[in-house]
């Protein structure tokens, strides 16, 4: 991204009554939809339509605003309308994707479509407006405008939050008085909308006017990352360079390893273009730039890295929708990473010169990208549901262990008519299957969630759990703030079973259920206090299992027993579980 804008961009021209008609009719579509979805109208329950219609609403007057100029208004409305009927397209599909409406989450689909349509909306956007204004397309126009346009937006919504800010302030005074008409009115939708939109449209109006203050901001970005990008690039080399002394193992037990590979990534890459720009000046001393593309260049280890971290979860558990995108993520960045190095090798302490060919080229990738990950062609709902399936019928996953939870509120319309087909295959043959895909899409609740005691076995046969002991656990996962979060109740993954051991030694037998996912384990060791009542405690592991093990395995099939200590504690295996903090108890 730009920090110094390309001398050829000529001053814009906005038309003001034409902007803020814009702004109003924007205001007044966005005002429409929002009362019917409110009072559950017509098209609200109709995402198939409903979707693009707020599709249009939002990008075809945004982009409008953004680059509609007084010398080229025909260009300009003739390519953001076809963009826009694009994106409606690719909504109408997220919104046949969320039908039938109510029959599951759409949170989830709804963010990762906003945020990669908007993705595109800001990559087409600086397209556009070079062609709509019939000059040149290049690396140094594209890189001041993507600046430009993130300035301009971000400082209007601002002025727009402190013009709301006033109208409280403005209501509040009143009401001091005893008048609380402005009160009431200024928490009216029919007044908000519309005069909030016209607001954020004369803010656009405005700082597209003040070029050079916007430019200037630009530049004061361009100072702070100057500062930064040394930094970011001295802890990738540390990093790399503590990696043959620590290992990966402990890293990627952290559980987010892979995730914060990335972001050091696309730290580095983000510096690494508001700092040199177009290549076309030298932001530091030679020693220094020597240094920092040297440090560059490693940039391909660290998206290796992370993509082997993405790799090792994929293939022990397949495909989600999370790791869909964290791959497109780690292929962009790692396309980026091998082109700079190759830039690096090529043109020595002249790399920057080429940042142009490749960013454009990118620019281009990722405007591709975001659209098709909207689009049939690429729905990651659909390669999840088919990657998990696939561990199914592979004899990988047992049919009841499925994450049927995960199906129907993260994978929308694919996932919802699997489960349906599931029901109906299992209502008669195995009704307590079908009854717990049913309620699957109930979210679980806060950290572990309430047990699936369908799922649980028992270790021994013989071992009859008595039902207070259940009531006992249940009121230990309500109850437990720091219940391990690590393994939640419903995950498919998990493997569940009941242990019989006396381990607080008071000669009769206490139940354990030990939960096992992955390469952690821990279990409620529930017990009899001596006064009619059953006492929970957490058990957690003396020591970490090794990266590699399957601890369900283990617990299938690994030898019980206990280890003297002065409380007993469980021995799974290999593994020693000790005891926790007592959280909770049930009447017998």
């Amino acid at each position: 991204m730009p920090a110094t804008p390309e001398r050829s961009i000529r001053q814009p021209n906005p038309p003001s009554l034409l902007m803020l008609g814009m702004a109003l009719a924007q205001g007044l579509a966005l005002l429409w939809l929002w009362r019917t979805l409110i009072d559950g109208g017509w098209p609200s329950q109709t995402p198939a339509l409903n979707f693009p219609l707020w599709a249009i609403a939002i990008v075809w007057p945004g982009m409008l605003l953004l680059c509609m100029d007084a010398g080229n208004l025909a260009r300009t409305l003739a390519t953001t309308s076809a963009f826009a009927a694009v994106v409606a397209l690719l909504a109408a599909y997220v919104g046949w994707q969320a039908s039938p409406f109510g029959a599951f989450s759409l949170f989830s689909m709804l963010g990762y479509a906003l945020a990669s349509l908007l993705l595109a909306c800001f990559m087409a956007l600086i397209y556009i407006q070079p062609w709509a204004a019939r000059q040149p397309i290049s690396y140094g126009m594209l890189f001041a405008l993507s600046w430009r346009n993130f300035l301009v937006v971000s400082l209007a919504a601002l002025a727009t939050a402190i013009f709301y800010a006033v109208l409280l302030l403005w209501g509040l005074l009143f009401v001091a008085i005893g008048i609380a008409f402005f009160e009431k009115l200024f928490a009216e939708d029919w007044f908000l909308f519309p005069v909030l939109a016209l607001a954020f449209g004369l803010g656009i109006h405005v700082f597209r006017r003040l070029v050079h203050l916007i430019d200037g901001m630009a530049g004061l970005l361009q100072g702070l990352l100057r500062l930064l990008l040394p930094f970011a690039v001295g802890v990738q080399a540390v990093f790399l360079a503590a990696l043959p002394f620590t290992g990966l193992a402990p890293f990627w037990e952290t559980g987010a390893g892979t995730l914060s590979l990335l972001c050091l990534n696309g730290l580095v890459l983000f510096g690494a273009n508001a700092v040199y720009q177009t290549g076309s000046e030298a932001p530091y001393p030679n020693i220094v730039h020597r240094v920092l593309y040297a440090g560059t260049a490693l940039l391909p280890a660290i998206t290796a890295l992370a993509a082997y971290g993405l790799y090792m979860r994929i293939d022990q558990y397949g495909w989600s929708v999370a790791r869909c995108w964290g791959t497109t993520v780690c292929t962009f960045f790692g396309l980026l990473s091998i082109g700079y190095a190759w830039c690096i090798v090529r043109r020595r302490d002249a790399w920057p010169s080429g940042l142009g060919r490749v960013n454009t080229a990118m620019g281009l990738l990722v405007l591709a990208v975001t659209l098709l990950v909207n689009s049939p062609l690429l729905d990651f709902r659909s390669i999840s549901l088919a990657s998990q399936w696939a561990r199914v019928e592979s004899g990988e996953l047992a049919l009841r262990n499925f994450d049927f939870h995960y199906a129907t509120e993260y994978l929308a319309r694919p996932g919802w008519l699997k489960m349906q087909a599931l029901i109906d295959e299992n209502e008669t043959e195995d009704p307590a299957l079908a009854e717990t895909i049913r309620t699957a899409k109930v979210p679980p609740p806060a950290f572990a969630g309430q047990v699936d005691w369908v799922r649980v076995r028992h270790r021994h046969a013989s071992l009859d759990v008595p039902p207070g002991v259940r009531e006992a656990v249940n009121r230990l996962v309500d109850d437990a703030w720091d219940w391990p979060g690590y393994l939640p109740m419903h995950s498919a993954d998990t493997e569940a079973a009941w242990v019989g051991a006396d381990l607080n030694a008071d000669g009769e037998q206490d139940f354990i259920l030990i939960l096992a996912r992955g390469n952690h384990v821990a279990g409620i060791h529930v017990y009899d206090d001596g006064n009619g009542a059953w006492r929970s405690a957490v058990l957690v592991p003396r020591h970490p299992l090794p990266p590699q093990t399957d601890a369900a395995s283990m617990l299938r099939n690994g030898e019980i027993g206990t280890v003297e200590r002065t409380v007993r504690d469980l021995k799974v295996g290999g593994l020693v579980l000790g005891k926790g903090s007592k959280l909770g108890s049930a009447e017998r």
